[in-house]
């Protein structure tokens, strides 16, 4: 457990995750934010802080999360006793989604909130 990044592949903002799986992917970061230490704005997106024993389950998100959501760059990270997850992107239409994905700000309308 050092750190594991997932680099944007496009800057087209759009989703490519199948309309029936939309349900238990919102359930799945809904869970992971709920059970999250807290939640911060950085410089492109935002970071969970996580406890270490969330690895797995964060890394298996972010990685899946990669494969269909193209535009964002996601990094996970031990962080002495904590699991730090940074979700990012170099599209400044993607702010949205982000805060969705993490939990920050109000409802944005997109499918992943």
């Amino acid at each position: 457990m050092d750190t594991v990044r997932y680099r944007h592949r496009h800057l087209d903002v759009a989703c490519e995750l199948e309309q029936a799986e939309v349900g238990d992917r919102v359930a799945e970061w809904r869970s992971l934010r709920e059970r999250a230490l807290g939640v911060e704005s950085i410089a492109g997106g935002a970071r969970l802080w996580l406890r270490d024993d969330q690895w797995g389950t964060a890394e298996d998100l972010s990685r899946r999360e990669a494969a269909c959501c193209g535009f964002l760059d996601l990094e996970l990270a031990t962080d002495g006793d904590r699991v730090r997850l940074d979700v990012t992107s170099e599209a400044a239409s993607a702010e949205a989604v982000v805060a969705c994905l993490v939990g920050i700000g109000s409802e944005c309308g997109c499918s992943c909130c």
